[in-house]
């Protein structure tokens, strides 16, 4: 094998094009796990685990309440122009930094909402 054509390492050129294709999975990978990391810190699991599980419980019984806010929420953010994002964005990971319980909350309520998704088109047909 060729000792010229060996490729080490990944150019700033190939990271920069994952990170704009892959921009919404690397934001919500950070999120998740500054709000994991913060919430063992400050707050401790067993509020988030409880706020996760009061979010599912509220999705499961108001799914269509909490799909309609979620398409609002995302519909309204995705149409605002890319600074706005940036600042939405980084007032999330302050959250996810001092207010980490919330952001389980938020998965509470979308897993709530996912599940109760799946289960009305997959449920028995008849």
């Amino acid at each position: 094998m060729d000792e010229e054509n060996k490729k080490e390492g990944v150019s700033v050129k190939e990271l920069e094009g994952y990170a704009k294709k892959h921009r919404f999975e690397i934001f919500f990978c950070i999120l998740f796990i500054l709000a994991s990391l913060f919430t063992l810190i400050f707050w401790g699991a067993m509020l988030s685990i409880f706020l996760a599980g009061i979010g599912a419980i509220i999705a499961v019984f108001m799914p269509s309440k909490v799909e309609h806010f979620a398409h609002k929420m995302a519909h309204g953010l995705l149409s605002k122009e890319g600074m706005t994002q940036i600042v939405v964005g980084i007032l999330a990971l302050i959250v996810a930094i001092f207010l980490a319980p919330l952001v389980f909350l938020w998965l509470g309520l979308h897993g709530g909402r996912s599940i109760m998704q799946i289960l009305h088109t997959s449920g028995p047909q008849g």
